[in-house]
């Protein structure tokens, strides 16, 4: 699984674009237990609202790629962090989860294996500096939203001075394609230093506001060319 997501060059979708596969291996490989992980949803940034789009529409879709993250990387324990102004979102994906758990696939035995996956949802307060990854840290563990010093890094002393990987929802959900049809395939769509696609926020002066998918390589000319365009040209 984790050689499939590194040979698809999935790159943060948070703004770092750090690569996901090197994220996961680095985990994967700490002898320290537990490990955990926690899914990025305080989407914070003025104008920006794709995840909240993604949980809102398909929470099943971030349940899923969740429980596939943790299944690679060794953890047994997930989170979702999102913004305490999200409280459709909150409420889809907390069904999500409890339908997932009452199925099965989530808990002491994922789908009767021997995988041991949970999630549960923590909400943030409205503070934009905890959409940094060691913010995130400091908050669930109780503390005042600050970032940490780096090194060690996440991957070595996260939560809890555990190792831990950090995705925003964005790069999740894009891990289920590469499932269904591998890295490769992947690949191939984007350039070659940036693959796949990337969802875009369109609102203001557009025709037609709203979240655009589009593979990387698009010119912003093009982007804003299916939302209409600006009004009067």
């Amino acid at each position: 699984m984790i050689a499939d997501v590194i040979a698809s060059g999935l790159t943060g979708r948070g703004g770092a674009s750090f690569p996901t596969g090197r994220k996961w291996d680095a985990v994967s490989k700490q002898t320290v237990k537990p490990h955990y992980l926690i899914c990025n949803a305080d989407e914070s940034e003025p104008g920006t609202f794709k995840d909240r789009v993604l949980m809102e529409q398909d929470p099943f879709a971030v349940i899923e790629s969740m429980t596939i993250a943790g299944f690679a990387t060794g953890c047994e324990r997930g989170f979702i962090y999102i913004r305490g102004e999200y409280p459709l979102a909150t409420e889809r994906l907390q069904y999500a989860i409890d339908s997932s758990r009452a199925k099965g696939m989530l808990g002491a035995r994922v789908m009767g294996s021997g995988v041991r996956f949970d999630i549960e949802i923590r909400r943030g307060a409205g503070a934009y500096i905890c959409g940094e990854e060691t913010a995130i840290f400091n908050s669930i563990e109780g503390f005042r939203g600050e970032p940490r010093n780096k090194p060690p890094f996440p991957a070595e002393a996260g939560l809890f001075g555990k190792p831990t990987v950090v995705n925003n929802v964005e790069t999740l959900v894009n891990v289920l394609p590469i499932v269904l049809h591998g890295g490769a395939a992947f690949a191939r769509v984007g350039t070659a230093q940036s693959t796949g696609t990337r969802l875009f926020c369109l609102s203001g002066c557009v025709q037609r506001p709203g979240l655009y998918e589009v593979p990387y390589g698009e010119t912003l000319r093009n982007v804003i060319a299916l939302a209409g365009g600006v009004p009067d040209g």
